[in-house]
C-alpha cells in the first residue's frame, strides 16, 4: 500500500504540482490571487504527508522514540496550520460541487489529530495509534484524488467525475481506516484465543 502511494504521489507531483513552478500554468494562475494562503496550506500540508508515512513505522518508533514525538508534534502542527488553511481556500476559491467536500475533509482532518493528540497526552497509547491511523487518510485524500482524476476516462466526465472522485475518496477516508484497526483486534484476539488451545 505504501509504495503505491508513493507512486501515486511521485506521479501527482510531476504532473501537476510541479507546473506551479510555471507563472503562465492554469494552477499558478488560479492560486495567484490567494498566493499567501496557498503556501500556508501547502507548505504543512506537504510536510505533513511526509512526516505521517514516517510514523507508521514500527521500527523507527521502538529504536527513536523522540524522533517519532518530535515528527509528531511537526504532523500535529502542520494539520493545525493547513487544515483550517484549506477551508478558507475553499471559501476563497469556490467551486460549488466540491466547496463541502473539502470543508469535511478538513474538518475530518482536524478532528481525528486533536483526537489523537488528546490520547496520547492522556496516556492513551493504543487509542492514540487507531486516531492516527484514521487521521492520515484524510491527508492522503489530496493525492488518491488527483492521482485518480489523471486516469483520461474520469479526466473526460469533466466536474461530475471529480466531484464523484472526490467524494468516493472522502468517504473511504472516513471508513476504512475503521474497519482495519477492527480486524486488527480480530486478528490479535484470534491468535490469544489460539495460545491456550494449543497449550
Amino acid at each position: 500500500m505504501w509504495i503505491v502511494f508513493s507512486l501515486m504521489t511521485v506521479f501527482v507531483v510531476v504532473t501537476r504540482d510541479r507546473t506551479l513552478l510555471d507563472s503562465h500554468s492554469f494552477l499558478r494562475q488560479r492560486y495567484a490571487v490567494i498566493p499567501w494562503l496557498m503556501l500556508a496550506h501547502g507548505i504543512p500540508g506537504a510536510l505533513a504527508l511526509l512526516l505521517g508515512l514516517f510514523q507508521f513505522s514500527s521500527r523507527l518508533r521502538q529504536r527513536y522514540l523522540q524522533v517519532h514525538r518530535v515528527m509528531g508534534r511537526i504532523y500535529v502542527g502542520s494539520v493545525a496550520i493547513s487544515g483550517p488553511a484549506a477551508i478558507v481556500v475553499a471559501i476563497r476559491l469556490p467551486i460549488m460541487t466540491l466547496a463541502m467536500a473539502s470543508t469535511i475533509q478538513a474538518v475530518g482532518w482536524l478532528a481525528t489529530t486533536a483526537t489523537g493528540l488528546y490520547c496520547i497526552r492522556t496516556g492513551r497509547i493504543q487509542q492514540h495509534r487507531e486516531w492516527m491511523m484514521r487521521s492520515y487518510p484524510f491527508a492522503m485524500v489530496f493525492i488518491v484524488v488527483r492521482a485518480i482524476n489523471s486516469i483520461p476516462a474520469i479526466a473526460r466526465m469533466g466536474e461530475p467525475g471529480i466531484a464523484t472522485v472526490v467524494w468516493s475518496v472522502i468517504a473511504t477516508a472516513c471508513f476504512l481506516p475503521s474497519f482495519v484497526i477492527a480486524w486488527q483486534a480480530l486478528a490479535a484476539s484470534r491468535r490469544t484465543a489460539k495460545v491456550p488451545t494449543a497449550a
